[in-house]
């Protein structure tokens, strides 16, 4: 989520985004597999000296979450690391639950009208509904704008999974409405943006980032934490005459739970996110246009002029390609 994957300062950003996904995957794995190799050095270290080693391991790991920022994100997204059949799967079980909100909105929509048309109206089930409605176009506003695929909502989802679309929708949101493309004109406006903005930019995305981690974490701990218990033969029972090491499948379940958890919550912090990058880009767009010799209108809403020189100087920008010089230039 941030500019660069790896810190460049050491505040509250650097605490939450590196330093707790960090302590957090150093504690568990260190519990699941110290262990297994025994390290002798570490039993006979003081309690400053193990304390020390704990910071740096929790800073590496950290760092090493950080480095891996995009992969990770690819993974949740839908994008990368995942079998042809299994995408497609997902995908359509996404795509069957839109078009079941999209089904519902419309119904409710045709329900408001017809009982608002109505003379001695029940209020309390109009006022349900209307909340009902409301619920829904949050839901469906969790997915890309897409005119040409959609229906009723004007909107399909693009990827795979719920966090996919989220990232998408609010990524697409500059190019749609003005035609600056987030990956291009991102870097750019976040250079421009005041201190104060920046700063609060940063901190809600690395709240993102930190729920991301947590998530990955505990996900990859279900097959290492269930893995070390079991050769630890933490919490054996018998059952039958035979030996059931539980610890590791309590382990895992746990861990997954955990994983889901921080999952969901991450998709909130992640939308609660995209609105204050789209805010960036409706306040402050005009003073990247005076700075990057955009004509604009003016007004919040881009006129088609706006909107190809942005893409023009997108293309430039990416691609080297110079525009034609305007009419009576050499």
């Amino acid at each position: 989520m941030s500019l660069s994957n790896l810190p460049t300062s050491f505040g509250p950003s650097f605490f939450i985004r590196t330093f707790m996904p960090g302590f957090m995957a150093s504690t568990l794995y260190s519990y699941a597999l110290m262990p297994a190799f025994r390290p002798e050095w570490l039993g006979q270290t003081s309690i400053e000296n193990k304390l020390l080693t704990w910071i740096v391991f929790a800073v590496v790991f950290g760092m090493t979450l950080s480095a891996l920022d995009v992969q990770i994100y690819q993974l949740y997204e839908g994008l990368r690391f995942w079998p042809p059949r299994i995408w497609r799967w997902k995908h359509q079980r996404t795509l069957r639950h839109f078009k079941g909100y999209e089904d519902d909105l419309l119904r409710l929509k045709q329900g408001i009208e017809e009982l608002s048309s109505k003379e001695g109206q029940d209020e309390n089930e109009l006022c349900q509904m209307v909340c009902r409605q409301s619920h829904l176009s949050s839901r469906i506003r969790e997915f890309p704008y897409n005119p040409d695929e959609a229906g009723y909502s004007r909107r399909y989802p693009q990827e795979a999974t719920r966090f996919g679309n989220v990232l998408c929708e609010y990524e697409q949101y500059p190019e749609v409405q003005y035609g600056m493309h987030m990956m291009v004109f991102w870097h750019h406006l976040w250079l421009i943006l005041p201190k104060e903005a920046r700063e609060d930019l940063d901190l809600r995305g690395a709240e993102v980032d930190s729920l991301v981690y947590l998530s990955f974490i505990f996900f990859s701990y279900a097959l290492i934490g269930g893995a070390g218990f079991h050769h630890q033969n933490i919490l054996t029972v018998t059952f039958l005459g035979r030996e059931l090491v539980l610890g590791g499948v309590l382990s895992a379940l746990l861990s997954i739970f955990l994983g889901w958890l921080f999952y969901q919550v991450s998709i909130s912090s992640l939308k609660s996110y995209g609105r204050y990058v789209k805010s960036a880009f409706d306040l402050y767009r005009f003073d990247l246009a005076s700075r990057m010799g955009i004509k604009t209108s003016g007004r919040l809403v881009a006129d088609e002029a706006e909107i190809e020189s942005w893409r023009t100087l997108r293309r430039y920008l990416l691609d080297y390609r110079r525009p034609p010089p305007a009419k009576g230039q050499p």
